[in-house]
């Protein structure tokens, strides 16, 4: 099987299992199962390594989160600030991860240049990220906004602004399957260029 075929196929079956997942708990602890994976793969490689640790603490920083916001914000208040708590936090991460990986791209580009695509291509994958974040973050309000003191009537047309809230579940699992798919290129890449180079030697 080529190499495009099998990433054509992680992707589909990492798409369809975060879908599947009934909580954005599990989607966070796949991509994690994932960026280990990638961690120990890489183990040999210094820089590759510690650029895929730092995206695995972020991650992890986001799952802890997660868990905190499900215990004390979860059923607690109305759905309009839970969803805002929500989506500021995954925003605010996405924005870490985002700057993080452009700053190492740009590293990598002087130092390691066999790096930068892994690099590079997280970063555009995040910067989807915090689009669908922000993009929900902002509907959210736009679709309360008699809550923050404008006149029911003239704003009561927006509820139906939903695409975002119905949707964000697919994006996002296409969004994790297609980050999961780059850290897989770029460990098979890597680690197919130590191997050619010991055949040589």
């Amino acid at each position: 099987m080529k190499p495009f075929t099998k990433l054509m196929l992680i992707f589909i079956a990492l798409s369809f299992v975060v879908y599947s997942m009934k909580a954005p708990i599990y989607e966070s602890m796949i991509y994690i199962a994932c960026l280990a994976f990638a961690f120990f793969k890489t183990i040999h490689l210094p820089k590759m390594s510690v650029f895929l640790l730092y995206i695995l603490m972020f991650v992890l920083v986001e799952l802890i989160g997660t868990i905190l916001l499900d215990s004390f914000v979860y059923g607690q208040y109305t759905g309009f600030t839970e969803n805002t708590w929500y989506f500021t936090f995954g925003l605010i991460i996405d924005l870490f991860i985002c700057l993080y990986c452009r700053k190492s791209a740009i590293y990598f580009l002087r130092e390691e240049p066999s790096l930068f695509d892994m690099a590079n291509s997280l970063f555009y994958v995040f910067m989807l990220f915090l689009f669908v974040d922000l993009y929900a973050l902002v509907e959210n309000f736009v679709r309360n906004l008699e809550r923050l003191g404008f006149p029911e009537e003239q704003v009561r047309h927006l509820w139906d602004i939903t695409h975002m809230y119905y949707n964000i579940k697919i994006y996002k699992s296409i969004l994790i399957g297609l980050a999961a798919t780059c850290l897989f290129a770029s460990v098979y890449a890597h680690r197919s260029e130590a191997k050619d180079s010991v055949e040589k030697e």
